[in-house]
């Protein structure tokens, strides 16, 4: 059998790492041999920009630049209820005009904070993982948080400020759509099957083996604490992961409207079983 190689982009988070699990420890049979590379999600974001790999990891909130060259994978995706980013202080009141440490320009997380935050302040780009030790030192006021952020900032002392998930949930009464996996339009219908199902596999895998995959986990993770990886996957990895249904189309679209994006534009923008892939 004619064996394809594929370059795949994620993060390593414990959510993605839980995900493609599977693969990376070859646990499923697929005529694909996956390649898969670990960046933070803005850097993710800057490659999909650019169209640097065929599969993946990027943010919802870059939906109107990458769907001209990308669709969504029907499995792979982090959105739903309680998961979206927080925005924390070292102390309160905060100041007027404050520094905001946000987890890059791409991020879904800074498309929140613009719409949902009407003050004046400057914003600090900054890798997510650099957040919380920045407000520790004081050199910025507020930090907008994801990934791991949300289960440990108590830990260090911080203080919530407002769930820019929850304001997200209040006005849509929809889950947050975060990121996704994306894949190249340009591939062959029957290439982008054997990538969807295997990743549907991997998925599969890991949730049905949490002690092997765990070990894998810590590797890559921010955060060694078992508890808290264990808290990160049950949040981010849910049943919109393993198929967004309509509700978790209609949330994504409802996002791409924040991007001045109309529905006519979103055409053929999701690729899985309920839009023409068996």
């Amino acid at each position: 059998m004619h064996r394809s190689k594929l370059e795949i982009a994620i993060s390593p988070c414990p959510n993605d790492v839980f995900i493609f699990s599977g693969i990376l420890l070859q646990k499923i049979e697929s005529s694909i041999d996956f390649e898969l590379h670990f960046y933070d999600i803005e850097e993710l974001n800057r490659f999909a920009l650019k169209g640097s790999y065929p599969v993946i990891k990027a943010s919802f909130a870059i939906l109107k630049e990458l769907s001209k060259t990308y669709q969504i994978l029907d499995t792979g995706s982090a959105l739903g209820f309680g998961t979206g980013p927080i925005v924390v202080a070292k102390s309160l009141p905060y100041p007027h005009r404050p520094k905001v440490g946000l987890p890059g320009e791409h991020t879904t997380a800074n498309l929140l904070f613009k719409s949902f935050f009407p003050e004046e302040y400057d914003e600090v780009f900054l890798p997510f993982y650099e957040i919380i030790p920045k407000l520790l030192e004081g050199r910025i006021d507020l930090g907008v948080l994801i990934h791991e952020g949300r289960f440990v900032y108590e830990g260090y002392g911080l203080k919530l400020v407002f769930d820019l998930g929850l304001l997200w949930e209040e006005k849509h009464k929809l889950p947050l759509p975060l990121g996704g996996m994306f894949v190249k339009r340009a591939l062959p219908t029957e290439f982008k099957k054997e990538v969807l199902n295997s990743i549907k596999e991997s998925l599969e895998f890991a949730k049905n083996n949490w002690a092997e995959v765990l070990p894998l986990l810590k590797k890559r993770a921010q955060e060694l604490d078992e508890e808290t990886i264990k808290k990160h996957v049950e949040t981010f990895v849910n049943h919109y992961t393993e198929s967004l249904g309509q509700e978790g189309v209609l949330a994504i679209k409802r996002l791409a409207q924040y991007q001045g994006l109309v529905d006519d534009e979103l055409k053929d923008l999701f690729w899985g079983p309920d839009n023409g892939c068996p």
